[in-house]
């Protein structure tokens, strides 16, 4: 093999691993867009208006108001999973015990 053959091999080994790797690595970011349209989709009429309803909610937020639940948000996000489902479960709780019994 001549020495150009073999720095046009190489540079098509190169070539092919990078955008083996580039794929790879925007593989997980397709999926999150492709999730995202599918949830859209499958909401009912009722659900569909509850989240066009808080949407417009938080866009008319003031920026202060919009940085707390952030900040609130984050603070959820980083609980320790048994934790928040130990304070889902007291809400839940809660909440049973506040609606009228019929």
């Amino acid at each position: 093999m001549t020495p150009e053959r073999k720095t046009t091999i190489s540079m098509i080994k190169k070539i092919v691993v990078a955008l083996g790797l580039g794929l790879f690595l925007l593989q997980p970011i397709s999926g999150w867009a492709l999730d995202g349209g599918d949830n859209w989709r499958n909401l009912s009429p009722k659900e569909r208006e509850n989240v066009l309803r808080n949407y417009r909610r938080w866009q008319n937020l003031p920026p202060r108001d919009k940085d707390h639940l952030r900040e609130e948000w984050d603070r959820w996000q980083n609980l320790p999973k048994d934790r928040r489902d130990q304070l889902k479960n007291r809400f839940e709780d809660l909440r049973r015990r506040r609606q009228p019994r019929e």
